[in-house]
């Protein structure tokens, strides 16, 4: 994983968490009527996603999620000890590249804003593929190329287009589609 911290100003960090609420807005209608047993989160972060998933399924489900940083996986684990998700939901260190769980094992697979930290983004995305069950679903949401350079984000040569996202998506047999908005994207693909 690229390591691309930045310091950023109010106004942009009101504006990526703008964007990271309208993508979990996206999530929540994009799950509507899914009854997933497994489930995969691809990048915990700070958890938001993870707390949505968890929140949303229940115990119906089994989550687990992933992140290369083992800061990131110390402090997910007490947030969720400190709630009652840990009886359903596993945080895991793993790099995305190398996802270490069995082909076809998961219902569901969600990644937002994870994407673009990924040195090998084709890799990750077939590692979630991989992962994938036969007619689960793949939920991707990432920023658009304008965003990294409006909001500070990254470089946009180190953001994977929508575009690349679909194809690559496609030449691994899922059907795929993306919706692109102001700062962000996302792509919604069925194996």
């Amino acid at each position: 994983m690229k390591d691309t911290a930045r310091e950023i100003s109010p106004r942009i960090a009101r504006q990526r968490e703008r964007a990271h609420d309208q993508a979990l807005n996206s999530l929540a209608n994009s799950v509507k009527g899914l009854r997933p047993k497994m489930i995969l989160d691809v990048g915990t972060g700070y958890g938001t996603n993870l707390r949505f998933l968890a929140r949303r399924f229940g115990n119906r489900s089994r989550i687990w999620s992933v992140d290369a940083s083992p800061g990131v996986v110390r402090e997910m684990k007490k947030i969720l000890r400190d709630h009652r998700y840990s009886r359903h939901v596993t945080v895991k260190r793993a790099d995305a590249q190398r996802l270490p769980f069995k082909n076809a094992h998961f219902d569901l697979v969600v990644s937002l804003f994870s994407l673009h930290h990924l040195t090998d983004p084709k890799r990750g995305l077939s590692e979630m593929t991989r992962t994938l069950s036969p007619g689960g679903k793949l939920i991707i949401a990432d920023w658009t190329r304008t965003a990294g350079r409006q909001l500070k984000l990254h470089e946009p040569n180190e953001i994977p287009s929508p575009t690349s996202v679909i194809k690559e998506l496609k030449r691994q047999g899922l059907r795929a589609r993306s919706r692109i908005r102001p700062y962000w994207y996302s792509v919604e693909a069925v194996k």
